[in-house]
């Protein structure tokens, strides 16, 4: 990956919350005032009459995300293959690298190049029905009906694992391991590790069980509910819904989520934030 320079162009994106947008407007001065190259996403542009939007087509170097990690989710699916520093503006932030209190301290890292940048292969799911989509949290099956059953036969490879009858299926990647999947079961993925969690959410029998699996198989899930389609849901949004005998396919992808990182804190953002309320939490 190439260094980020003045000649970079950088994208400042938020979520919706009226405080986190005024913290990336101010990062956008922050950023221009020190003569980088810097865009705004459309929704923070409409707050500055001298600042157009970001063109789709613009070829960025850098996104600076201002929320949570569902914020830096949303900025993948539109920007993927672009590194991201995630600025925590929302309740955990697992995925983010820094507190809004230290932006100056990372800028002067920037300017210094005091970082570097971490990349993980997403996850592509296919049908032949509906185009193909990238995730890079995780893929969930459920009924179309919340509450009733979905019956999910599952292949690795093409061979028969089993089929679960229950609520529905994850599959997460190593970055996604650390959400739903994580609250349903499955475990906790190492990010060097290439490998995917499979967890059933709820099934009927006890001898269903999650399982970590390489990501380099494909995975296969068939809908054998003759009277309930099954929704597709990747990186919580709704793509489409499967039928009867209808599958999708889950295989590694070429695209991927990249982050920029300036120290390899992963065992610390485990303990600081999905350990936070720990009741056995020490000082040292």
């Amino acid at each position: 990956m190439p260094q980020i320079t003045k000649d970079s162009q950088i994208l400042i994106t938020s979520s919706n919350h009226n405080i986190t947008k005024e913290l990336a407007l101010s990062a956008f001065q922050k950023f221009q005032n020190k003569g980088y190259d810097v865009y705004l996403d459309s929704f923070l542009a409409l707050r500055r009459e001298d600042t157009l939007p970001v063109d789709k087509n613009e070829k960025l170097d850098l996104v600076i995300v201002f929320g949570g990690d569902g914020t830096i989710l949303k900025t993948f699916a539109n920007w993927k293959n672009v590194p991201i520093l995630g600025v925590n503006c929302g309740k955990i932030g697992f995925l983010t690298e820094i507190e809004p209190e230290e932006l100056d301290t990372a800028i002067d890292k920037i300017e210094k190049n005091e970082y570097f940048f971490e990349g993980f292969n997403a996850l592509k799911v296919s049908s032949e029905n509906f185009p193909s989509f990238t995730a890079a949290n995780d893929v969930i099956v459920t009924s179309d009906k919340i509450g009733q059953i979905i019956s999910l036969r599952v292949t690795i490879d093409d061979q028969y694992l089993y089929t679960s009858d229950g609520d529905g299926m994850i599959i997460a990647s190593c970055v996604g391991s650390s959400a739903y999947s994580l609250s349903a079961g499955g475990s906790l993925i190492v990010p060097c590790i290439n490998a995917l969690t499979l967890v059933p959410i709820c099934p009927i029998s006890r001898r269903i069980f999650p399982m970590v699996i390489s990501s380099d198989v494909k995975l296969s899930l068939v809908n054998l509910s003759e009277y309930r389609a099954g929704h597709v849901v990747i990186d919580g949004k709704t793509y489409y819904s499967i039928g009867y005998k209808e599958s999708i396919d889950i295989t590694i992808s070429d695209d991927q989520i990249l982050f920029l990182r300036f120290s390899e804190n992963y065992v610390k953002r485990v303990r600081e934030k999905l350990l936070k309320f720990n009741p056995d939490d020490f000082d040292e």
